[in-house]
């Protein structure tokens, strides 16, 4: 169960979508968590600290002004006293720094762990904080990562308090498995062996990349790309992604082209409408009319924002394993769903692994879940905005590639995102 990733928070608030819990909650990829940054989620919504959240006495502390107003709490420090109060309608909280005493409306409770001074920032106990507002919170130690989600949002998701604490649970245990397993699979010193790597398939010459980040509407050229939310699943597995090439003559392809890169097309034997703009409308032809527009330089089509697609140098050689995870209905509260992560290892050598898992859940007359996996290899390329893999059972593959933001930790390969793991 993941959130969000950290590499996002910067691109775009969509990435603060309603994610599924089966999303949330993530494990490092490591047996240990030790000396590992904790990272804390607000439902589905990552919160940033000035200075890192810190365990006392087995209680996660995070800087109190961020929490409260996350939580929609107002905040009062009294300096001279120590005292730290947060109120919003039915509920007020009062805590003093150094002193495992609470107050929540009235009632005194004892702390954990008492709020403290860190590098001249105020810490309090985030499990006390968020379970006084009536949220709940998880610990996943895999990450780690604490994760909060209030009565506000699981509402919205036609869910109850129970169905969340039960699907917390159930992904925790389902992450345990899966570490369990990477852990038992083997000493991962079998070499793959390489095989041949077949050209990409060669183009028209109809397209050329954008040049500048800046956009105008009347001289569009080249692939751009943006997301949008899929809460539920049922769309895209989590989060859709849009792409539109724009070509020389007016023509258009809509989505990832089905030979690799958009170095690979030819209206020949590739779908290139033809399209219009007027009076901020994208009017495709034997198509839908698409509301299209520049703000602050971007492009933006349907009211997604899109980035422009950089080419990437040929013969780009990887060594770094990447992770994508996607889901269909939500854990716990759908009456059926499904989990699945997908493990790309590149090697410096030019091969690659890959590793599919997938989890689902039936519900009614009681919880099933069942797994399944697959595991490939082979050799691969980068050329273009083109990956070719070449699996050693003899088949290929030519995928969308490209780096977000330039930055070889968020990549796109097709319609999935990966990052590093």
């Amino acid at each position: 169960m993941y959130l969000t990733h950290p590499r996002r928070i910067g691109r775009s608030v969509l990435w603060s979508l309603a994610c599924a819990i089966v999303l949330i909650l993530v494990w490092s990829g490591s047996a240990s968590a030790a000396n590992k940054t904790i990272e804390v989620q607000l439902d589905t919504k990552p919160l940033t600290f000035d200075v890192d959240p810190v365990i006392q006495n087995g209680s996660t502390l995070v800087q109190f002004r961020p929490l409260f107003e996350a939580m929609g709490l107002k905040l009062d420090y009294n300096n001279t006293t120590k005292t730290i109060t947060g109120t919003k309608e039915g509920l007020r909280i009062t805590m003093k720094i150094g002193s495992t005493q609470a107050d929540v409306n009235g009632q005194t409770l004892t702390l954990g762990q008492a709020p403290l001074i860190l590098n001249g920032n105020t810490m309090v106990p985030l499990r006390f904080i968020g379970e006084s507002t009536g949220a709940v919170v998880g610990w996943n130690p895999y990450k780690p990562q604490v994760v909060v989600f209030t009565e506000a949002y699981w509402t919205s998701q036609g869910a109850t308090r129970e169905d969340v604490e039960a699907a917390i649970k159930q992904e925790l245990e389902r992450i345990k498995k899966e570490l369990e397993a990477s852990q038992g699979s083997g000493n991962g010193n079998t070499p793959i062996k390489p095989v041949p790597v077949p050209a990409k398939p060669g183009g028209s010459g109809v397209y050329k990349p954008a040049v500048s980040d800046q956009v105008s509407l009347s001289k569009l050229q080249g692939m751009y790309a943006g997301f949008r939310p899929d809460s539920s699943g049922y769309e895209c597995g989590g989060m859709c992604w849009d792409f539109y090439t724009f070509l020389s003559g007016n023509k258009l392809v809509i989505g990832t082209p089905e030979r690799g890169g958009p170095e690979t097309i030819n209206c020949s034997v590739d779908k290139c409408v033809s399209y219009t703009i007027s009076n901020g409308q994208l009017k495709i032809q034997g198509g839908e009319t698409l509301p299209i527009a520049v703000e602050n330089g971007k492009l933006i089509i349907n009211d997604v924002e899109l980035d422009r697609v950089k080419p990437v140098g040929d013969n780009l050689m990887l060594s770094k394993e990447y992770i994508h995870r996607g889901f269909f209905g939500l854990v716990g509260i759908s009456g059926g769903s499904t989990s699945w992560t997908y493990h790309l290892k590149f090697n410096a050598n030019g091969t690659f692994e890959s590793d599919r898992t997938m989890i689902g859940t039936v519900q009614g007359g009681g919880t099933t879940t069942g797994g399944t996996g697959s595991s490939s290899s082979g050799s691969y390329k980068i050329s273009g905005n083109t990956l070719t893999l070449a699996y050693s059972d003899g088949r290929s593959e030519f995928l969308l590639f490209f780096a977000h933001d330039g930055s070889l930790e968020d990549i796109q390969i097709g319609e999935e995102n990966f990052y590093l793991d």
